[in-house]
């Protein structure tokens, strides 16, 4: 490294550009916003694979008597120009809006629609949207989406059937096939949301739910099967859900090793480590009472990121409910972290956001979370960020005069 590289990387490393690895001191809170109306479910994702990617953020939203569904694009630098907001649903019977999925300059977007699987779909130029095959006989009350090198996954409980069900697209999202399925219990019957979460290298899928008797187990399988061989195992015993009174959500994140799981346990909110190469070896946390009567809505949402150190490997967990909790993963000795100044504890709603990296050239200026929520105090939708812990790299040829970039991590 030259005297140069040295200077400035020191310098950012004292004016607090940089934070040293693993110290989940939290930096300034930024709101942005950028939809005029109160989120009932809001997801964040990118519109691209590419470099300094517009941020696609979709809300799903009431009226006052139908539910909304709008799309919104966020272009860089993300700080409020440029947004553009498209029109995608406008129906009573909306609800359970999953991950937003990206392939090249391919978006997909499920949902729940009449209790059909609906898929939003952006091509590069426009949206459109479609039933997924399959779904319009029996009910569904579920929706997620991932992607790993084997295609498009989405995920979705048959409430007719009691059953987690697979579909699979090879074509960026134009198309489905039916993949596979296991006996579960969902949303409306009073169980955990089911959550998926993929490594896009590692071609497995990993997913967090509920069977009838109350047990909360994973099912673990690799995307590059056909059909998949579901590996399941138990992580705690709950009570047997009992019907629909609130939704129990769950987020998903891979971490580098696994995938970190976090869900309404009955009112608790739990974080799950679950390694890749032996499922049982997992390890929980009890993050404490999720508040369901918060100051603007009677319902709190939660979500995880998973920021990785220079080999890709898990550095810390950001979990948020109507708290933001940090800590490292597969450690359960060193309590977590929290955030004393998280600017939308207590106000209820959804969460869901992604790990924005700024780079110069090859070194991490930082790492920010990028938050969608409500805006706090008024009807709205915000973006929030913040600075979290970074694991700077170097190396040769950052002075060739690279220009700065974005890139994103999303669930």
């Amino acid at each position: 490294m030259c005297k140069f590289a040295f200077i400035f990387l020191l310098s950012l490393l004292t004016s607090g550009l940089i934070r040293a690895e693993g110290t989940g001191a939290p930096g300034n809170w930024i709101n942005v916003p950028i939809f005029n109306q109160a989120p009932l479910e809001a997801k964040i994702g990118i519109f691209s694979d590419d470099i300094n990617p517009d941020l696609a953020i979709v809300v799903l939203w009431n009226d006052g008597n139908n539910n909304r569904l709008d799309a919104i694009k966020v272009p860089p630098p993300y700080d409020g120009t440029g947004i553009t907001t498209t029109f995608l649903e406008n129906t009573n019977n909306l609800f359970a809006l999953g991950d937003i999925c990206t392939d090249g300059i391919n978006v997909v977007v499920p949902y729940i629609k009449n209790f059909n699987v609906e898929i939003a779909r952006f091509n590069g130029l426009s949206w459109s949207k479609s039933t997924l095959p399959g779904t319009k006989t029996n009910n569904f009350d579920n929706a997620d989406c991932a992607t790993t090198t084997d295609g498009i996954f989405i995920s979705t409980h048959d409430l007719s059937d009691g059953e987690t069900e697979f579909f699979k697209s090879n074509n960026s999202g134009n198309s489905y096939t039916f993949y596979g399925r296991y006996m579960s219990s969902g949303p409306f019957d009073g169980a955990i949301r089911e959550p998926l979460a993929t490594s896009f290298g590692d071609r497995y899928a990993m997913t967090v739910y509920q069977n009838s008797s109350g047990m909360v187990r994973t099912a673990k399988f690799n995307t590059a099967d056909n059909p998949p061989v579901f590996n399941h195992t138990n992580i705690e015993q709950l009570p047997a859900p009992t019907g629909f009174t609130f939704v129990k959500e769950g987020a998903g994140v891979f971490n580098g090793a696994g995938i970190t799981v976090t869900y309404n346990a009955n009112g608790s909110a739990k974080a799950v480590d679950i390694p890749a190469t032996d499922p049982s070896a997992f390890t929980s946390r009890d993050l404490g009472i999720i508040n369901n009567n918060g100051s603007q809505f009677n319902f709190q949402g939660g979500t995880v990121l998973s920021v990785l150190d220079e080999n890709n490997q898990p550095m810390q967990n950001n979990v948020l409910w109507g708290d933001y909790h940090l800590y490292r993963p597969f450690n359960p000795s060193i309590p977590p972290e929290e955030d004393n100044n998280f600017p939308f504890a207590g106000v209820g709603g959804p969460v869901d956001g992604c790990v924005a990296r700024k780079t110069e050239g090859t070194v991490d200026l930082f790492l920010q979370a990028f938050f969608v929520a409500s805006r706090v105090g008024s009807d709205g939708t915000d973006l929030f960020k913040r600075e979290i812990a970074a694991d700077p790299i170097f190396a040769d040829g950052f002075e060739s005069g690279d220009v700065s970039s974005w890139s994103m991590t999303c669930p």
